[in-house]
């Protein structure tokens, strides 16, 4: 009889002990990696970074292809070919796309967060030209003149 509670305070005390590893390593893991809701945050603010980056590029070529940027990201967004994403990923919003003269214009996305407040390993994802705060952010860009 003896053995048997022993056996039994031991079992009890392993099972502690495993729960309480268990426990910590996903205290640890979300620390490592942040929520799921701040996780969920990041992966939206790399696609806001990666429709701002290829807006930037089509707006390039249609620099260059045309000898000045379009009126406005729609008349971008319709020519052929293209599957461009000119507004928000959450709530539709569109980017906000501002000429400032011939040759420069302004790109404008509210993020969730910020990248100087990034966790390590989430921060290589925006590149240095893209880094951002939470909110609006704006970005001025200027295109090359081609010979």
């Amino acid at each position: 009889m003896s053995g048997d509670w022993t056996e039994r305070k031991l079992a009890r005390g392993l099972a502690i002990a495993a729960s309480a590893v268990v426990a910590s390593t996903v205290v640890a893991a979300i620390w490592t990696m942040g929520s799921p809701a701040s996780q969920r945050l990041v992966k939206l603010d790399q696609r806001r970074v990666q429709d701002l980056q290829r807006i930037e590029m089509l707006l390039g070529s249609h620099h260059r292809n045309h000898g000045a940027l379009p009126p406005d990201l729609a008349t971008l967004a319709r020519q052929p070919g293209q599957r461009l994403a000119i507004a928000d990923p959450v709530d539709g919003a569109p980017y906000t796309y501002r000429i400032v003269d011939k040759d420069r214009f302004r790109l404008c996305a509210v993020f969730g967060t910020d990248t100087a407040t990034a966790r390590p390993g989430e921060e290589a994802w925006a590149a240095d030209d893209w880094h951002h705060g939470a909110g609006r952010q704006c970005f001025e860009r200027k295109q090359e003149h081609t010979p």
